[in-house]
């Protein structure tokens, strides 16, 4: 008779074991949850991509992709179907691009973000919602943080993990 081998399973990168700089930090330190809180709203604290750096005119051959301004999708030529992004991505608004600010500039930028969602929250649903609450909740943490303390205690997350960002 056949045998067959059995393919040796790989570990999921979602395992609980997998351990990476946003892992470590969004669990374990303040300036974690102020980069996943910034995250989660940051349109309301940054334009990206800044209007300047996007070009002025569609790429000859391309298409502008719909709510990706300076993302284009090549429709002629040898390129059909292939992406070009001309976002300055050293500017965006990711984990690792934000885990380089200090702690009071990210709070400072959550702060400012959460009244701006606030406002766009309570103009669009009324007062008193439960994310209002929520949001109302977020701010007075932010608000009392020490920064100092979390920049601090976030390098010591980073090094007792063996991490950098």
């Amino acid at each position: 008779p056949a045998t067959t081998k059995k393919a040796a399973s790989k570990p999921s990168v979602a395992s609980s074991s997998y351990i990476s700089a946003s892992t470590e930090l969004y669990a374990n330190c303040d300036k974690g949850k102020l980069i996943q809180s910034l995250l989660a709203r940051w349109w309301y604290a940054y334009t990206w991509p800044e209007p300047s750096t996007i070009p002025s005119s569609t790429p000859k051959g391309y298409d502008a992709l719909d709510g990706f301004p300076g993302v284009y999708i090549c429709t002629s030529g040898e390129n059909v179907g292939k992406f070009k992004d001309c976002r300055n991505h050293k500017t965006a608004p990711s984990f690792q691009n934000l885990s380089k600010k200090t702690s009071e500039e990210l709070r400072d930028d959550l702060l400012k973000a959460i009244e701006k969602q606030k406002a766009a929250l309570i103009k669009a649903e009324g007062e008193g919602t439960k994310t209002e609450k929520d949001l109302r909740a977020l701010q007075k943490w932010a608000t009392k943080l020490n920064c100092s303390k979390a920049d601090k205690d976030a390098t010591k997350v980073l090094k007792a993990a063996k991490l950098t960002v």
